[in-house]
């Protein structure tokens, strides 16, 4: 009887196999200085803690030591290769353009985050039970926002402590990897800083490091989760229907605009396959749509809203059947 079961199962085993075997392999196309040694991490929320063995590389590890951009007005350079300009406006002279997102959106923004975190900052319970990752993501996109104050034109609050505010709010985004007593502590003392710039008060950072890189100031991941909670959770319900639209106008526009600002944001220099041309696109692509879908909000278009919306979930599933 246990010899008619083994050879059963063996059977099984090998049938199944034997599909397998049979359905075609879906290649995906990657950049040309791929290192196939960590083939997932894309998209993943904590590459090292999820995905990879062994030691951290040194040149991931070492912020400190990062290559330098070409530093421009105390912020950076970055942008397409070539110094061609890129959607959204980037000047030719190489500098960005962050025109597109308005000072009210970004200081609107700015509020909603410190409102997030100000609670999680006050109990450690909720902290260390998962509100450490939403303190991760709500800090790395405070970063990229006070780089967008440095870099941009506009007249926004906080521009002469941008660059000091930048360091210390990716920094602590980096210790929220994990939920610990010290990480706690920093995420309240950034909290009460966050806190008292919002209220008008001027906190003290320490000087802002002009030659820092994308790499340092943002990590990929936390940037990811805060586009889908603009897209998949927010906007793609909104621009559903005409009345949905027409509803809410005011939270689409400034959603649009953090959703370009991402997308902008994540093919600078510093980024993972800044220079694959393929993944530069879809980040055009994302930041296109959520261009024009600032202009069916100005508008008063639905139509276009709802084309826009389709052309964000396009970019999004394209971008993750090539890169996932």
């Amino acid at each position: 009887m246990r010899i008619a079961r083994f050879l059963a199962l063996s059977l099984t085993i090998a049938l199944v196999g034997s599909v397998a075997a049979q359905q075609p392999e879906r290649r995906v196309k990657l950049p040309e200085n791929f290192d196939n040694t960590g083939a997932s991490f894309v998209f993943s929320r904590d590459v090292f803690g999820e995905l990879l063995s062994g030691d951290r590389p040194a040149v991931l590890s070492q912020k400190a030591t990062a290559p330098a951009m070409v530093a421009s007005g105390g912020g950076m350079s970055g942008g397409p290769a070539g110094g061609a300009p890129a959607a959204g406006g980037a000047a030719a002279s190489g500098g960005n353009d962050w025109s597109f997102i308005s000072a009210e959106t970004i200081q609107d923004e700015v509020k909603k985050l410190n409102l997030e975190i100000s609670p999680i900052a006050m109990n450690i319970r909720e902290f260390k039970g998962g509100g450490y990752a939403v303190c991760r993501r709500n800090f790395t996109e405070l970063a990229m926002l006070f780089e967008i104050i440095n870099e941009s034109s506009q007249d926004v609050r906080w521009k002469e402590s941008s660059l000091g505010a930048r360091d210390a709010f990716w920094k602590t985004a980096d210790v929220c990897k994990v939920g610990t007593d010290q990480s706690f502590a920093a995420v309240k003392q950034r909290s009460t800083d966050l806190d008292d710039m919002v209220r008008g008060s001027s906190p003290s950072f320490n000087e802002g490091d002009a030659d820092a890189t994308w790499e340092v100031i943002a990590d990929r991941p936390p940037l990811m989760q805060r586009l889908d909670d603009a897209f998949e959770k927010k906007v793609k319900k909104w621009v559903a229907s005409e009345s949905e639209f027409r509803a809410n106008k005011a939270e689409i526009l400034h959603e649009a605009e953090i959703i370009a600002a991402i997308g902008y944001a994540m093919k600078q220099e510093g980024f993972d396959y800044y220079d694959d041309d393929d993944y530069v696109g879809f980040c055009d692509q994302m930041h296109n749509a959520a261009l024009d879908m600032v202009k069916a909000v100005k508008n008063d278009d639905p139509a276009l809203a709802r084309e826009a919306g389709g052309a964000m979930a396009a970019a999004c599933s394209d971008c993750h059947g090539n890169y996932r």
